[in-house]
């Protein structure tokens, strides 16, 4: 590990007032030499003084390092690790962190000079709120608005607990820039984030964190979101991007808190999971089935997802038990008509089945390989495309 000298107190900068809570920024970095110093230039410009920032390069190729080690303000802090990946480098981070709150900003993205003084100070006079989120605009990799907020993408806002809102998509906050967190309930809960997840560990880490935390919002734009090529999102093949999302979904759903939640949520969870996830996995399918928290559904939910399960195993070809599955629906919701005409379709004919299913669910087929952020990514004079099927997008580590 390196870091840079200072002589002046990194914790009680000039001008900074000892009662004001330390914030320390989190800033992982892999190979990102184009933006890292506008990045930095960012927490620098910030009108709130009292807080550090840690960067940890994450085995950076290129003069990441270098650029980071330049800086001689004693509030930044640079560590230096090998390629282990995003989660392994901001878990780095919050071993060194001094910090009563903590920001979170990519190597690529910038804060607006309020970002610190408006989150600090909203969690100074709110006692009650674990964590507040702002909004942010999305910009292009020469720095340009691309004319969309983060809130444009984003469900809500939500104040208070947003557990059940976290369990369900990541889309609530998205990237982790525009979050601020005391750091109590991260010692207390013993939060890291998990280095199996490469697509998506911070929304995994919010979604433990909120499950015994509230949040408040703030209605303004304080940090850009840089839409680029170079993101990890792009280079994660697919069963790499869905293995991590389909991690983060079993996760959640074996917290504690998981139980407590609607019906609608719960169910919404192992339908994402089970239809859309794991649909290359029947072997983590079936063991899923099998747990607690699946039997807890309503039979009819529970009924619903097997025929969805089978009829999307017989569209994609998988090597599924698709005659248990439709069997076990037509079992749990015998009522319905439709998992019994499904069985006997499959086996009269898989293939005029799978001809019938595909024609039918053509729309549908497209969508599971669509990007949500084409509209951004395809912008003319902004590149192609971005991300796939996610709103949470990561950008450090490989």
């Amino acid at each position: 590990m390196s870091q840079p000298s200072g002589t002046s107190d990194p914790v009680n900068p000039p001008g900074s007032n000892r009662l004001e809570p330390l914030v320390s920024v989190m800033m992982p970095v892999y190979n990102a030499q184009a933006y890292l110093g506008e990045a930095i230039e960012s927490v620098l410009a910030q009108t709130y003084p009292r807080w550090e920032l840690i960067v940890v390069d994450d085995g950076s190729t290129d003069a990441s390092l270098t650029i980071a080690q330049d800086y001689r303000d004693p509030r930044i802090r640079v560590y230096h690790q090998p390629n282990l990946g995003e989660a392994a480098a901001r878990n780095e981070a919050l071993r060194h962190m001094n910090g009563e709150l903590v920001a979170f900003l990519d190597a690529d993205d910038r804060f607006l000079p309020d970002h610190l003084a408006l989150t600090v100070g909203y969690l100074t006079s709110h006692l009650e709120m674990d964590g507040v989120y702002t909004d942010g605009l999305h910009i292009d990799q020469d720095g340009k608005s691309l004319q969309r907020t983060l809130s444009d993408r984003r469900r809500g806002p939500f104040e208070g607990s947003l557990f059940e809102q976290l369990v369900r998509a990541s889309d609530v906050f998205g990237p982790p820039i525009c979050i601020v967190l005391r750091r109590e309930p991260i010692i207390r809960l013993g939060l890291q984030f998990d280095p199996q997840i490469v697509i998506g560990p911070d929304w995994d880490f919010t979604t433990r964190y909120s499950e015994t935390t509230c949040f408040g919002y703030i209605d303004r734009v304080t940090c850009h979101y840089r839409i680029h090529q170079t993101n990890i999102s792009l280079k994660a093949g697919q069963e790499k991007r869905l293995n991590s999302l389909a991690r983060c979904r079993e996760k959640a759903i074996k917290l504690a808190g998981f139980e407590g939640l609607t019906v609608e949520t719960r169910a919404a969870v192992f339908y994402i999971l089970l239809v859309d996830l794991l649909a290359s996995q029947p072997q983590r399918q079936s063991a899923a089935v099998a747990w607690r928290e699946f039997h807890q559904l309503p039979r009819r939910e529970q009924a619903r997802i097997y025929r969805l399960m089978a009829s999307r195993a017989v569209m994609t070809g998988s090597a599924a038990p698709i005659e248990d599955w439709l069997r076990e629906s037509r079992q749990l919701d015998p009522d319905s008509q439709t998992a019994g005409l499904l069985l006997n379709l499959y086996r009269f004919s898989p293939r005029l089945l799978q001809f019938s299913l595909r024609v039918k669910n053509r729309k549908q087929i497209e969508e599971w390989q669509s990007s949500p952020f084409k509209d951004l990514a395809e912008t003319p004079g902004h590149g192609s495309s971005h991300e796939s099927n996610t709103p949470t997008v990561s950008k450090t580590g490989r």
